[in-house]
């Protein structure tokens, strides 16, 4: 499988707060891509387990650290997030409480970054 660390380093995220962080909107940026940042944050950057639950705290909207670009704010935490359905795998970004591990976050950083090597 190829690395895709590389790619993954040129994500702007943020640290907003002990378990809240931004992922900052690149060009093409799709759902993929926010959850593919949220996966490196919590892994790569914190060291975090790959078990750990990553969840959208505030769906996209204007960046908090960034003028005038987007982003999505995601936590590790559901404390004040709307009950997530464990049964339910979704992509998206535009609803407060969509859940992934972050395993299965990752993968999107393969789809993303090696869609030209396929």
């Amino acid at each position: 499988m190829a690395s895709t660390a590389a790619e993954e380093d040129t994500i702007v995220i943020n640290r907003l707060g002990p378990t809240e962080f931004e992922v900052v909107q690149g060009v093409n940026f799709g759902a993929a891509e926010f959850w593919c940042g949220a996966a490196t944050y919590v892994e790569r950057r914190t060291g975090q387990p790959q078990t750990t639950p990553i969840f959208v705290k505030s769906p996209r909207g204007p960046s908090q650290t960034v003028a005038g670009r987007d982003s999505v704010v995601f936590s590790t935490s559901a404390e004040g997030l709307p009950a997530a359905d464990p049964n339910r795998v979704t992509l998206t970004v535009d609803r407060a409480g969509a859940t992934l591990k972050s395993y299965q976050a990752r993968r999107y950083c393969r789809d993303t970054f090696t869609r030209s090597t396929k």
